[in-house]
């Protein structure tokens, strides 16, 4: 019991020490993580250390624990993401019931699922130097008392330490606990036939991490500011073209510097249709950056020029949100809820500034219509 209670204690302590050492502001969570290939983020460990066994149900004239043996084990370990993995381990030593007679021989194969609590909790970043692992699995415990082989189904959980000294080396402390049956355990096979046995061990050891060893963001600073630079340079574009063909300029928002003359443009523009009586035909492209449907401060600027040009048009006037996505990324399926979402977007926030929903209607259209010669700027909201 006090050995089970320095357990849990012990883990509650490395749980504290995974919470107090996050201090940074900027968290990438693991969700934001691309998943590495099946050959990326493996360990190769290797430990060695002493165990203890116990006995559960025996009476307080009995000896209900063992002296101090010893064991080695060797694991390797699949990570999935920064929070989910995968361990094979063997484990093999001598277990000590106080009786020279029934020292024992012991091998325990087994199989665990890891959790990074650290990575988990703290979310992942690459210069933690400690993290905290819990594990749980089952093997077969393969024990010789005597001449009599016991073998059997065993449970297995615990805790790792993990102390980061390169990025190729990681040094480990294991706690863990092993729940066996009691004739599976070094001693009498008739005095432990109902009772239940404990393997209590403490290792130290090394790991070896190869191959693709960090985890890569969904996506780099440099292609974001490639796509925001060729935006850019085609919003510039567009709006030249619009003017050449003497249509209404597109209302682009990629600089805060444009967003002077572009409402003085509207201005005119608004006295003008007043002057007429005559319909407002707008068209204007509302940019996105990759995989996303967020609103860019841009596009906000350039919605609210747009929210007051209709609000100059004709009621009777209907406006249409075309929603794009390109075709180089995600499937057909998943490029049409994409531009939905953008589409729906712009419509929200239009409605949230002010504009008469019958005058407002929506749609995507997925990648099937790339309008644009620039595969990345058909990340776009069309307004017609």
């Amino acid at each position: 019991m006090k050995k089970l209670l320095l357990s849990i204690a012990l883990v509650a302590f490395s749980v504290a020490n995974v919470a107090a050492q996050e201090t940074s502001a900027d968290k990438l969570r693991w969700k934001g993580i691309m998943n590495n290939g099946f050959w990326s983020n493996w360990e190769l460990s290797v430990a060695g250390g002493v165990n203890a066994t116990a006995w559960n149900g025996i009476g307080t004239d009995q000896d209900a624990t063992g002296d101090l043996g010893w064991q080695i084990e060797g694991g390797l370990t699949k990570w999935f993401n920064p929070i989910l993995g995968a361990r094979v381990q063997l484990i093999g030593g001598q277990l000590n019931t106080s009786d020279d007679y029934l020292k024992s021989n012991w091998i325990m194969p087994h199989a665990d699922a890891v959790i990074n609590l650290s990575n988990w909790i703290g979310g992942y970043r690459e210069d933690r130097v400690y993290y905290a692992k819990v594990f749980a699995g089952a093997g077969v415990n393969f024990t010789n008392v005597n001449d009599e082989a016991g073998s059997g189904f065993a449970g297995v959980a615990g805790l790792i330490n993990t102390f980061r000294v390169c990025k190729q080396l990681d040094i480990n402390l294991e706690l863990k606990g092993i729940l066996s049956a009691g004739h599976d355990m070094p001693r009498g096979i008739d005095v432990l036939a109902d009772k239940y046995g404990q393997i209590y061990s403490a290792t130290l050891g090394i790991a070896y991490r190869f191959n693709k060893r960090n985890w890569d963001k969904a996506y780099s600073q440099e292609e974001v500011d490639g796509y925001l630079a060729s935006i850019a340079a085609l919003e510039a574009g567009l709006a030249e073209a619009h003017r050449n063909e003497g249509k209404l300029a597109e209302r682009l928002a990629a600089q805060k510097a444009a967003t002077d003359k572009a409402l003085a443009d509207n201005e005119a523009l608004r006295a003008e249709l007043a002057k007429r009586k005559t319909s407002v035909v707008s068209s204007t492209a509302l940019f996105f950056n990759l995989n996303s449907a967020r609103l860019l401060d841009r596009a906000k600027s350039a919605m609210q020029l747009l929210a007051e040009t209709i609000a100059a048009a004709p009621k009777d006037q209907v406006f249409t949100l075309v929603g794009h996505a390109d075709d180089e990324t995600g499937s057909p399926e998943y490029n049409q809820k994409l531009s939905e979402k953008r589409a729906k977007a712009v419509y929200d926030y239009l409605v949230e500034q002010g504009v008469n929903k019958d005058q407002l209607t929506w749609k995507g259209v997925g990648s099937s219509q790339n309008i644009f010669p620039i595969n990345s700027t058909n990340r776009v909201v069309i307004v017609k």
